[in-house]
């Protein structure tokens, strides 16, 4: 499908001026993409620098293999959750046309965090809530609005203790989403054009499944290494609504140098209007909760320190050679995004990738702000081509490629009766088990469907996807299915039943999402816990003009 040598013809598309780089830097940064980019497969990628006033950005690789259309400037990606930072600054912006007031209370699970949580919470992921990362990808109907999110948010599980650990969390920041219509009074998508897109000149930025498709001309497309062939992606899986603000922004290698220089500027556009208050926006890049330590490079193992301290408001708080950094990564599934700023010595590198979702994606875009970075500081870079194409080697190792497929038997199941049956949860959906060929099981969940391949253990279970998340399954060279475990098996059927894809998502048999009810009922379920009757969620946010406290 596809020409290595082709591939890597470099869109030769600049804005800017020779500020950022001499020409000599410009052309080993163009020499070191595109060795990375051919070592760690890399359809395309964008790249942007912006340094004092200065912008430096490029194009490389393919955005449509097939139609042999070359990345530029403009070209879109999927930024992921490099989105979160977007929706913190509407916020920003919000808290102050209200003069310091914030919401205060929400649906949650428990009256604790009912009582107690603010905007702060949910913007550091210290609600202890449940990740529930498989229940992203099913997809919601057309017709599910955020109000509709707002209204079940609190049939989300805990799964640590309120406020006492990070716990990153993409359902918070949906709701934050709605938070931002009902003070804005218009849709999440025309609140952000409106309040950051225009203002900054950020012309070509759109949202995925909403305002673009990534099978637009305009946009990268997709591209997955399914079984060693690269594949284009479906669009469908692209559109998460209502999660659009964690994640869903579609962006391109110049606006987002628009986005960096405005950041770095402490909330003024090129135009010399400030849009949001420099004290303000200075909490946005606070750190409010610490997060374990786990540096992605750290001597004496390497030869610098990058360490990861703390969590602000969409930005993970770190240090590099000792210069403060903000950094935030997205993935939107074949889409890889990095940014990082060091407002000390007022630089700022993103890049995007459109594939192809392998850990060799994450490594090249790492390797590629390493390198530029250490450029615009004046330093000797630490990696060349060479070791950027072994990175983590010959310092640290990757861990083994997982392979999960062993324990399968493929055996008939008995008793099919005992699992078949719709299997639900209020919030995250339901999961239906249905007969298969033969003596087999099938799970149906959304977009998510697969066959359930039996193992030795009656209730154990292991989920191969289909299209359109077969990639899932077999990246690369990898066979990685998900786990699932039925329990509680009562008169002749099981009660629950786990999906499990980096955390454990439970869903019981009885209980539906469809179930309108659960509005009514003074106890509704929240996977075992009870949680007492709430007010609507717009009736507590018409009571935010009344409840002054301390900005954020």
């Amino acid at each position: 499908m596809w020409c290595m040598q082709a591939l890597l013809i470099m869109s030769a598309v600049s804005a800017g001026s020779a500020g950022v780089f001499t020409d000599d830097e410009a052309s080993k940064v163009e020499m070191f993409v595109e060795e990375v980019m051919r070592c760690r497969h890399i359809p395309g990628l964008t790249l942007a620098v912006v340094k004092g006033s200065e912008t430096w950005t490029r194009g490389f690789g393919q955005a449509d293999i097939e139609q042999g259309a070359n990345v530029t400037k403009d070209t879109l990606f999927g930024i992921g959750s490099v989105t979160k930072a977007f929706t913190s600054t509407l916020l920003a912006m919000m808290i102050d046309e209200s003069n310091g007031s914030v919401l205060h209370k929400q649906f949650f699970v428990d009256e604790e965090r009912t009582r107690e949580t603010t905007l702060r919470d949910l913007l550091s992921h210290r609600t202890g809530l449940h990740p529930a990362v498989i229940s992203l990808y099913p997809g919601f109907a057309k017709n599910f609005t955020r109000a509709d999110f707002a209204k079940r948010f609190r049939f989300l599980p805990e799964v640590k203790p309120f406020r006492d650990v990070f716990e990153y969390n993409n359902w918070g920041y949906i709701l934050l989403g709605r938070i931002v219509e009902v003070l804005s009074g218009e849709s999440y998508e025309a609140t952000l054009e409106k309040r950051i897109f225009k203002p900054l000149g950020m012309n070509q930025s759109r949202v995925l499944g909403r305002t673009i498709t990534t099978h637009a001309t305009e946009m990268a497309k997709p591209y997955y290494n399914v079984e060693n062939k690269l594949i284009l992606t479906d669009q469908s899986i692209y559109d998460i609504h209502p999660g659009e603000a964690a994640g869903a922004i579609a962006s391109s290698a110049e606006d987002m140098a628009k986005w960096m220089h405005f950041l770095l500027r402490q909330g003024v556009t090129e135009d010399n209007v400030t849009l949001v208050n420099s004290k303000t926006l200075a909490e946005v890049f606070k750190p409010h909760e610490s997060i374990p330590a786990d540096p992605s490079v750290s001597k004496p193992e390497y030869p610098v320190t990058e360490l990861r301290y703390g969590y602000g408001y969409a930005w993970f708080i770190s240090a590099y050679k000792g210069y403060r950094q903000m950094m935030h990564t997205g993935g939107i599934n074949s889409y890889i995004t990095f940014l990082k700023l060091y407002p000390d010595l007022d630089f700022g590198i993103f890049s995007s990738a459109s594939g192809p979702e392998t850990t060799d994606e994450a490594i090249a875009q790492n390797t590629i702000s390493f390198y530029v970075s250490d450029i615009l500081m004046g330093d000797q870079p630490w990696l060349n081509s060479s070791t950027a194409c072994t990175y983590p080697s010959p310092w640290g190792k990757l861990p083994p490629s997982t392979q999960n497929n062993s324990v399968v038997t493929n055996s008939d199941v008995e008793c099919l009766d005992c699992y078949v049956g719709k299997y639900g949860q209020h919030l995250l959906g339901d999961v239906d088990v249905r007969e298969g060929p033969g003596s087999s099981l099938e799970l149906h969940y959304g977009m998510l469907r697969g066959s359930l391949n039996a193992t030795d253990d009656k209730t154990s279970f292991k989920l191969d996807l289909w299209d359109p998340y077969r990639f899932l399954a077999r990246p690369g060279n990898a066979t990685v299915l998900v786990e699932v475990n039925f329990h509680g098996l009562n008169k002749g059927k099981y009660t629950y039943i786990d999906l499990i894809l980096s955390d454990k998502v439970t869903f019981t048999r009885g209980i539906s999402f469809n179930d309108q009810n659960i509005f009514t009922r003074s106890k509704p379920e929240t996977n075992g816990q009870c949680a007492k009757k709430l007010s609507d969620l717009l009736l507590v946010l018409l009571s935010l003009y009344y409840m002054v406290l301390y900005v954020l």
